[in-house]
């Protein structure tokens, strides 16, 4: 009988134990679990360094309203809000913007963009930066690219200060003289792994302008060289050594500015040329950038009216988005607007207009409109009435969030040590360059 009992015992055990009700911890294999955090490559030294993710820090990830890549559960409001690139560079009494506000709060959480640019008006400390960012993250219910503007020379939104001791990079000119595109990859990796120091993810550089225009006024020694192979080579080795470091670079400025001698900030900046030989010049570095693989192209407003038949910016004409750069060149990434606040757009078109014209032009994200809630608004009544398919919308909502997972935005980053800033490796490199 105790042998009986005995064995019934045993079996009852040996029951529970296997049983997933017992308590015993369970492998659980339908869970995605993110994979541990990718260490930045490293720069042309060797030098560059991770710190671990912190409490609170903009590495951790914003609440998330849809799987990486996929749009459907997102609504049409949300997907509209995904095109939208937005700056707040001035707090409401005028002061330089350092920290976030209640209007920012507001403008995020009612349009909920799908980038933020930053600029030198924001730019105080690094953890102030790194602060900033991270409270904009948090506004955001899908993490935002965050980007700034770091082309080197005149282009340089964060500047060594007493407080920053980021190294001052030369212009691209002075890059493209020195023949070396080793070199020209280090620099766009000393680029790279600083702005990672504060958390950005995108940076509005490399500049792929041929500079053809000797009364040129807003590219100058942006540029990498007035020939076009150079200017392309360069521009690719920079853009490569920034992406190396996790940020994406954002090739500009779309079909090329090098040529015009007006400014599109002021007003309708034209260039005369056919589109024969825009393909001999400012076409080659575009090409070269998107057969290297370029995820993201920004389009200026120049004027092409040998092309387009009139002044319309490029930016908000078919001929040049879809024919020429989608259908011809073939990019099938992200196209952002320049500044949609520019003079050559804000001057002819209400924020409104301009918004869906370019959307109808086959843009995917609209840069720092003047009046960013009316030209949300306009996208959205436009779909709604019919004026812009929700497909075209689908679209690019689609390319935006497939370049967020890309990039790693949907999981945790921690941020460039920062000892990285001017770090005796970086100023090495940069002493390789002459001045211009």
């Amino acid at each position: 009988m105790k042998q009986k009992l005995k064995s019934v015992l045993c079996l009852l055990l040996f029951l529970c134990l296997a049983a997933p009700s017992c308590g015993m911890p369970q492998t659980v294999s339908n869970v995605s679990v993110p994979s541990p955090r990718q260490i930045p490559p490293q720069t042309a030294s060797g030098a560059a360094k991770a710190s671990s993710p912190r409490a609170g820090s903009p590495s951790a990830p914003a609440s998330s309203e849809t799987e990486p890549g996929d749009t459907s559960n997102l609504s049409l409001e949300q997907k509209v809000g995904q095109m939208f690139f937005l700056c707040f560079r001035k707090d409401a009494d005028g002061t330089d913007l350092r920290t976030d506000s209640a209007a920012v709060r507001g403008t995020i959480r009612s349009i909920r963009p799908g980038g933020i640019v930053l600029f030198g008006e924001n730019i105080h400390t690094v953890g102030q930066v790194r602060r900033l960012i991270r409270d904009m993250q948090a506004d955001c219910s899908t993490p935002p690219f965050i980007g700034i503007d770091q082309e080197g020379g005149t282009v340089q939104r964060i500047r060594k200060t007493a407080l920053i001791p980021a190294v001052t990079v030369p212009s691209m000119w002075a890059v493209g003289k020195t023949g070396d595109l080793a070199l020209a990859r280090s620099i766009g990796e000393v680029l790279g792994s600083e702005l990672a120091v504060f958390g950005f993810n995108l940076d509005f550089a490399p500049d792929c302008d041929v500079l053809t225009n000797p009364d040129n006024t807003v590219i100058g020694t942006r540029a990498f060289s007035s020939d076009p192979q150079k200017a392309a080579s360069f521009s690719v080795a920079v853009g490569d050594g920034i992406r190396s470091q996790g940020i994406i670079p954002v090739c500009k400025h779309f079909p090329g500015h090098g040529g015009t001698a007006a400014d599109t900030h002021e007003g309708y900046a034209a260039v005369s040329k056919t589109l024969d030989e825009l393909r001999q010049t400012e076409l080659v570095p575009f090409r070269a950038q998107i057969k290297s693989g370029a995820e993201m192209i920004l389009a200026a407003h120049i004027s092409l009216p040998k092309i387009v038949g009139d002044n319309t910016p490029a930016t908000l004409s078919p001929k040049v988005i879809q024919d020429l750069l989608r259908g011809e060149l073939g990019f099938h990434g992200v196209v952002i607007t320049d500044a949609m606040n520019m003079g050559a757009v804000a001057n002819h078109y209400s924020s409104g207009e301009a918004a869906v014209l370019a959307v109808n032009a086959g843009v995917d994200m609209l840069l720092m409109p003047a009046d960013p809630q009316a030209a949300y608004s306009a996208v959205l009544n436009a779909v709604k009435s019919g004026r812009i398919s929700e497909s075209r919308i689908d679209a690019s909502a689609a390319r935006i969030l497939s370049l967020k997972k890309k990039y790693g935005l949907f999981t945790k980053k921690g941020f460039g040590d920062e000892s990285l800033l001017g770090c005796k490796e970086h100023r090495e490199i940069v002493a390789r360059i002459k001045a211009d």
